[in-house]
């Protein structure tokens, strides 16, 4: 097995993958075509951290998403692929009505509101400022996936490590996950070194842990 950064050839499993074991996270329900417009946004954005865990043969057995700086990281992916993303949305919500009215409640004010920043950015022409580092700076992960047919073999642990790698390398100096209350992940998170620091709340409704590690 190894592990190497994700690339565009990647995407489809990726997104397989993706809506294999998180099928019913809320982003996942856009399906696939949207997931795959989401997955290059993010890999191509400022301060990304993609994986992807492969067997001897090239088959994705495991992909990462994180940040190195999720502030920059998500002005970014606005910045230059918002329109998209957003089109992507708006395309799938016009035929899933019930869909349409969760992404209303749950995030419509959000994403309006970082589609007008954009929209006036770009009439200004005016660069989107950088927010000032006022602690430690803060990595996250996002994403941790598994091909369920590959547990056990070390694939969560081997994307995880060469995540704490990169992000050092970076010049992080904490990064933090959320999971969803399962006592399999958390064990796992625990064995490497991580420490659960409270729960939260999606938008959504979902319950999380938090994690972080000091790097």
């Amino acid at each position: 097995m190894s592990v190497r950064t994700l690339v565009d050839g990647d995407l489809d499993a990726a997104v397989s993958l993706h809506l294999q074991v998180l099928h019913m996270e809320f982003l996942s329900r856009f399906g696939p075509k949207f997931m795959r417009t989401y997955y290059r946004a993010w890999i191509s954005s400022t301060d990304s951290i993609g994986l992807a865990a492969l067997d001897e043969n090239g088959a994705v057995l495991g992909v990462l998403l994180g940040a190195s700086d999720p502030a920059l990281h998500v002005r970014a992916m606005v910045r230059e692929h918002g329109v998209g993303l957003g089109a992507a949305l708006i395309g799938h919500s016009l035929t899933h009505p019930r869909l349409a009215k969760d992404l209303i409640v749950t995030r419509g004010w959000r994403y309006t509101r970082g589609l007008a920043r954009l929209v006036i950015a770009r009439l200004t022409r005016k660069p989107p400022s950088s927010p000032v580092a006022a602690g430690p700076v803060v990595g996250e992960i996002t994403h941790v996936l598994v091909d369920p047919a590959a547990q056990g073999r070390g694939v969560g642990r081997a994307l995880v490590e060469q995540c704490v790698r990169q992000a050092r390398a970076a010049g992080v100096q904490e990064l933090q996950l959320v999971t969803p209350p399962d006592m399999a992940a958390q064990h796992f998170y625990e064995r490497l070194g991580w420490h659960a620091s409270g729960e939260m709340q999606s938008r959504s409704g979902e319950d999380f842990l938090r994690y972080r590690l000091t790097l």
